[in-house]
């Protein structure tokens, strides 16, 4: 599978949270060794996909998607039984639905420590020639050794001498070359480990995608070393909306496209390159923020000050041209003068108290002016984001997939389109945009990935018995292709899947989760198998593990033989 023409062809799959996925040989979580008989499982079932959430080094933090480097993988996934270090740590049986990230990674490093010690002259000389071939991984280990030193402190917040990315390299190299070498072979064990994982699903003919987080956590050492690809007075969210009447703040600094064309956007094929030695797919986080992002002052703590950038803004001189004085509006609260002489209007200004009280007259002359570039910007991020994913697909031969949710403006739907970018559908929120009913399997779109459920939503048997009105998902599901109702938890979970699968979607990738037939926990209480709620606090996320070692789950034959046919059925077995 060298190139990946062949992919583009009707496929099934699924996702996975690796961390999730403990095998007989991993040490207290899943690893990059339980890759291999998930694979053979996979293949077994039919599924020629195999997806994972992001695998970067989330240092003292715990979501894939806030990490502290955009390149390093995550020490907690290196795998000792690979590496010949037969240490263990449980039972068979796994009895809690948690993993402890930081204290698992803190015991994998203490015997990879060891190992690293007692074998130092070799171990030293392979971090070396990695570092001569990577060479990310100076600011990376650099930053990592720092990090552990300052317990995770903002490196804004580090003695002034470390700030100061060049130097503390230099510092770091030279004075403390064993430490900092350390955690450079510990990203040349995973490199190998990956990918080997990699060449091994192509010898059985399975695909593996990846997983590219767009934005940055400002205590990294990408931010570190370039603060100049970020605008760091700007953090990035959503906009206000139905779920969520404030917006959503995230933390990440903005892009600065600007300072990345300059460098003819080296950052960004050099994190492509990388990820290659691992993927044959990756997907595009909020691939929305390609072509324009919801910006808001970093120190807020809502989105409703926030505006799109890029924008060109209003004029001073637009305000001024319909006798209006634009300072008045500032201080009501309705605009900021984001750039000097140029205006955002904020969201939903015009229900402001401050603007109702306006005189009709001057409303009738400022609300104009809130929509008056609104085509020359959609044409201006339309061109922003086709230039950049035009860029990043000559970056790379994996095939990359749009992760497209949420409320995606027609421009940006129509320009995915255009652009045959593969990208996402939700069952539960894939329906007619005229009568809000769930649409018949053959009008998904073909060129998407058809999906039960996403590592930030409920599991599918969640939302079928606690979200929305349960008599229209029968009547859709089940009356209306003549199929009994279902009568158990397992009869519903393989009506959904069958739905799924079926659709006209050109890949269908499932949540593992969401395939546990017979694993009773699950489907009663799914509810506690959650990878992720958005919007709680980052440690009660993303520590969730999978109830049974992944060979027991693979071994069940009735499980096995109905996924199959589900499969065989939709032919999607390629």
């Amino acid at each position: 599978m060298g190139s990946y023409r062949n992919v583009n062809r009707r496929r099934a799959g699924v996702l996975v949270s690796l961390p999730s996925i403990v095998s007989e040989h991993s040490f207290e979580c899943g690893d990059i060794y339980s890759l291999y008989p998930l694979c053979d499982w996979a293949k077994d079932i039919g599924f020629s996909i195999i997806q994972l959430l992001p695998l970067n080094d989330t240092g003292f933090g715990y979501s894939p998607y806030s990490a502290i480097s955009a390149f390093a993988i995550d020490p907690l996934y290196i795998s000792l039984y690979k590496l010949n270090l037969n240490i263990r740590s449980r039972k068979r049986e796994i009895r809690f639905l948690e993993n402890h990230p930081l204290r698992i990674r803190n015991l994998k490093l203490e015997a990879i420590r060891k190992y690293y010690t007692e074998n130092q002259k070799e171990a030293m000389k392979e971090a070396s020639y990695f570092l001569e071939e990577h060479t990310w991984c100076y600011s990376y280990a650099a930053f990592r050794l720092l990090y552990e030193e300052f317990e995770g402190k903002g490196w804004w917040e580090w003695p002034k001498e470390y700030q100061n990315p060049n130097g503390a390299k230099e510092y770091i190299f030279s004075k403390r070359r064993e430490e900092a070498l350390f955690w450079v072979y510990l990203q040349k064990i995973a490199y190998d480990q990956l990918s080997e994982v990699k060449l091994h699903f192509e010898d059985v003919g399975v695909y593996l995608k990846g997983d590219m987080p767009i934005l940055t956590s400002r205590n990294s050492c990408d931010v570190w070393e370039h603060p100049e690809f970020f605008i760091m007075d700007l953090q990035a969210g959503a906009p206000p909306d139905d779920f969520s009447k404030t917006g959503q703040t995230w933390g990440f600094p903005v892009l600065n496209w600007e300072a990345l064309e300059k460098t003819n956007y080296a950052w960004w094929k050099d994190r492509l390159s990388y990820l290659e030695h691992f993927f044959h797919l990756y997907r595009i986080d909020h691939v929305i923020g390609m072509y324009r992002i919801w910006s808001i002052p970093k120190d807020d703590t809502t989105a409703l000050h926030g505006w799109f950038h890029p924008q060109f803004g209003i004029a001073k001189e637009e305000f001024i041209k319909d006798g209006l004085d634009p300072k008045q509006f500032e201080s009501l609260g309705l605009i900021h003068e984001f750039i000097p002489d140029h205006y955002i209007f904020y969201w939903d200004f015009w229900k402001e108290t401050s603007y109702q009280d306006l005189e009709e007259e001057t409303k009738a002359k400022l609300f104009p002016l809130s929509e008056l570039h609104i085509q020359e910007e959609e044409k201006h991020w339309r061109e922003a984001g086709e230039k950049i994913l035009e860029i990043f697909e000559s970056f790379s031969s994996m095939i990359p997939c749009a992760e497209d949710l949420g409320s995606v403006p027609g421009f940006i739907r129509d320009s995915l389109f255009e652009r045959q970018m593969i990208g996402i559908d939700v069952v539960r929120w894939t329906r007619s945009f005229t009568t809000g009913e769930f649409i018949p399997e053959e009008l998904y779109r073909e060129n998407a990935i058809s999906v039960l459920s996403t590592h930030d939503t409920s599991l599918a048997m969640d939302w079928w018995k606690n979200e929305g009105d349960k008599e229209s998902k029968l009547q859709f599901f089940f009356d209306r292709i003549g199929k009994p109702r279902p009568e158990s938890e397992e009869e519903a979970l393989i009506g959904l899947l069958n739905f799924v699968f079926q659709t006209s979607s050109l890949f269908s990738i499932q949540l593992f989760q969401d395939l546990a037939l017979g694993v009773s926990d699950v489907l009663k209480h799914p509810e506690k198998h959650r990878i992720n709620l958005p919007g709680t606090p980052d440690h009660s996320n993303w520590t969730y593990r999978f109830p049974m070692l992944i060979e027991d789950f693979a071994s069940d034959f009735q499980r096995n033989f109905t996924l199959r046919k589900l499969v065989l059925e939709s032919e999607r077995n390629s």
